[in-house]
């Protein structure tokens, strides 16, 4: 073979060969990754890992892989880990705007909320429409004892989305906390408007009505939130005590009951179902009821039991 042919031929027949490796790399790549977003649509969420770290190999520039492990780790609560992912992923791509946001919600969970704060920041610095940005940021102000900074980025999440459900609860909670009860009474109803499934917000309301003197209507959202939650064992207790304030002894001796049956050592509980069967008639019970109260350390017991059950 003529040396300058040979060197021709020598030369470029790397060219396909080269490029064959770079597609056969990207394939792989890429098989992984939907193999993965199968895995974590699954719920698999150590397969979702394994296959997204086996993109990595192949293409170690993807931000998008590191993001979508980062992801995978946080639903097995891997909070570092989650977070390294994201690093990873905002150094290949400083405009990933979701991964500022995860990120975030990682610190959140483990309790930094400085840097929660800033990457929340960031988060509406890129993207000022992001409504769970400022919902987040307004969580991380709560958190840190700065309701009126919490309530603007509520408000600011709810004027993004304004059937932003979980908004409305807690930019009530705040509003309870600040001694604003029909405000956060307004901001439970919108809430339960939008999703009357929403438990949380029958249980809040419930609280706020009983404070503003509705004992009925927290009574009504008590049930509401047990229809939801039937297992919640305190709405019992909760819808006992205000049914012992509105004099319906029996109804809530039967929520005693209930919380006795799922609890059988709750002394408050038997002192309250004791009081309760007494009022509609049931002494021998009731006094019986105040005595395990008593024997469980409830000492406010004693005082009944010499009242009642001479």
């Amino acid at each position: 073979m003529n040396f300058y042919r040979f060197a021709f031929f020598k030369k470029y027949s790397f060219f396909p060969i080269i490029s064959a490796l770079f597609y056969s790399c990207a394939s792989s790549a890429s098989l992984y990754l939907e193999s993965a977003d199968e895995k974590y649509i699954s719920g698999d969420y150590e397969g979702a890992i394994w296959d997204l770290s086996k993109a990595i190999e192949f293409e170690p520039h993807n931000f998008y892989a590191f993001f979508k492990r980062g992801k995978a780790y946080s639903r097995i609560e891997k909070h570092e880990l989650a977070i390294s992912d994201y690093n990873k992923a905002i150094d290949l791509n400083a405009a990933l705007v979701q991964a500022y946001l995860n990120r975030g919600i990682e610190f959140i969970n483990i309790e930094n909320h400085k840097l929660a704060l800033e990457d929340f920041n960031k988060t509406i610095e890129l993207n000022p429409k992001t409504d769970l940005a400022y919902f987040s940021r307004g969580y991380v102000w709560s958190l840190l004892g700065n309701p009126d900074n919490a309530l603007k980025d509520y408000s600011e999440a709810i004027e993004l989305n304004p059937v932003y459900v979980q908004a409305y609860v807690n930019r009530g909670n705040l509003k309870s906390y600040l001694n604003d009860f029909n405000g956060a009474i307004t901001d439970y109803t919108k809430a339960i408007e939008i999703n009357p499934n929403e438990a949380n917000a029958f249980i809040s309301r419930a609280v706020d009505r009983a404070i503003a003197g509705n004992i009925n209507g927290a009574i009504e959202d008590l049930s509401e939130a047990i229809q939801l939650n039937p297992l919640y064992t305190e709405l019992y207790f909760q819808r006992g005590e205000l049914r012992i304030i509105t004099g319906n002894y029996k109804e809530a001796a039967e929520d005693f009951n209930i919380v006795i049956k799922n609890d059988s050592s709750n002394s408050a509980a038997f002192y309250k179902r004791g009081i309760s069967l007494i009022k509609i008639g049931n002494k021998k019970n009731g006094c019986g009821d105040l005595v395990r109260a008593g024997e469980f350390g409830y000492i406010h017991a004693y005082e009944e039991i010499q009242k009642y059950c001479k």
